[in-house]
């Protein structure tokens, strides 16, 4: 088990984080979480203007004998110790089982803890699933100037999901759950983008129809968060 440092996810509290590196895909620390973390995002992130705004789709899936009621979400930008802000916007559902207490379009309440968000979900008995649609928003120093280089790491920008455990030292913490994100990401012309951790892993770039934009699209796999950095204009993505 590797333990990553230390995090405040609390308004005051304290709380600390570690995460749990997995195989690439599926759940962490394992299905006994009812969570298979398949990510479509879509999102924007500009230099210029300092904006983020993103929305995704997740499947939640039940796979224990307990009921599952609530969602626990980190948003890295607003940690204390990061420069930035994240604010999830909206969660609802997209579908479901049948037969369960859920219909597409039907918003779901969070409340915010820090930089946690606390997902209040239809009640999924064993085998139950559903699909939700989130959006956030988000913003940043304009130029990207928080960050070496303004290479912005898109990782603090959408929320990532997590499980409440307590630290080898008696603390309440986060474990992250690594995940699989496919990413469709819209940028200020001629930004690039860099994968952080995957030789093997394709960046499609190309203007918007307009010309307005650069959009790229990958792939991140196996994190709890997606693992790439956006270059500003100008620069070089290595």
């Amino acid at each position: 088990m590797l333990i990553q440092p230390s995090f405040n996810a609390g308004p005051s509290t304290g709380a600390t984080a570690i995460s749990f590196p997995t195989q690439s895909g599926g759940t962490s620390p394992g299905g006994l979480e009812g969570i298979r973390a398949d990510w479509n995002v879509r999102m924007n992130i500009s230099h210029e203007t300092g904006f983020v705004g993103g929305a995704g789709r997740l499947l939640i899936h039940n796979l224990v004998v307990d009921e599952k009621r609530e969602l626990v979400l980190l948003l890295p930008a607003s940690l204390q110790d990061r420069p930035g802000r994240l604010e999830l916007a909206t969660v609802e559902v997209c579908s479901a089982k049948p037969g369960i207490a859920a219909t597409p379009g039907q918003q779901l309440n969070f409340r915010m803890e820090g930089a946690k968000a606390v997902v209040t979900l239809p009640v999924l008995q064993l085998n139950d699933w559903v699909y939700l649609d989130l959006t956030w928003t988000g913003g940043f120093a304009q130029g990207g100037l928080s960050y070496p280089g303004a290479q912005v790491p898109v990782g603090d920008f959408h929320p990532q999901i997590a499980v409440d455990v307590t630290t080898d030292t008696g603390l309440p913490g986060l474990a992250l759950v690594s995940a699989r994100y496919d990413v469709e990401l819209g940028s200020d012309l001629g930004c690039a983008v860099r994968i952080e951790h995957g030789e093997h892993v394709q960046v499609a770039s190309r203007p918007n129809p307009d010309g307005t934009m650069t959009m790229h699209e990958f792939k991140s796999y196996g994190t709890a968060r997606i693992d790439a950095m956006l270059h500003p204009t100008g620069s070089l993505a290595g």
